[in-house]
């Protein structure tokens, strides 16, 4: 499963303008954050691609699986593109890592309900346990 920290992912939500789901993931529980990491990855495999058919970059898929998780349906982020200029964060810590054995038992696709299949255009994917 993809694995990430919280700064990384409160980084990039910063860079596509949502402050408050990253402001939520600094003190997200460990189950979000593991929902967070498992509905990423989802994303990478089966979200929405590039005109050139290849998955979206890592960023936007954790930044559009913080915000799922954060206010519990799908939606656009608020920038299509990260913002070119450096998001500021006040602390420079690594941030929390999801706990290994939690997301090792956690199924795969875990957190990604029909809401989410439906709206970035894959209702049959074959991973999907909410």
């Amino acid at each position: 499963m993809l694995w990430s920290s919280t700064s990384l992912i409160h980084h990039d939500l910063l860079a596509y303008g949502e402050d408050a789901s990253a402001s939520w993931i600094v003190e997200c529980s460990e189950d979000e954050l593991v929902r967070v990491c498992s509905v990423a990855e989802w994303l990478l495999y089966f979200g929405p691609q590039t005109a050139s058919g290849s998955s979206m970059i890592l960023a936007k898929a954790c930044a559009l699986a913080a915000v799922y998780v954060h206010e519990g349906t799908p939606r656009a982020l608020v920038r299509s593109r990260r913002s070119t200029k450096s998001a500021q964060t006040a602390d420079d810590s690594p941030g929390r890592r999801p706990n290994y054995v939690v997301q090792e038992e956690a199924p795969l696709g875990y957190g990604v309900g029909i809401d989410a299949r439906d709206f970035w255009g894959q209702p049959d994917s074959p991973i999907c346990e909410a």
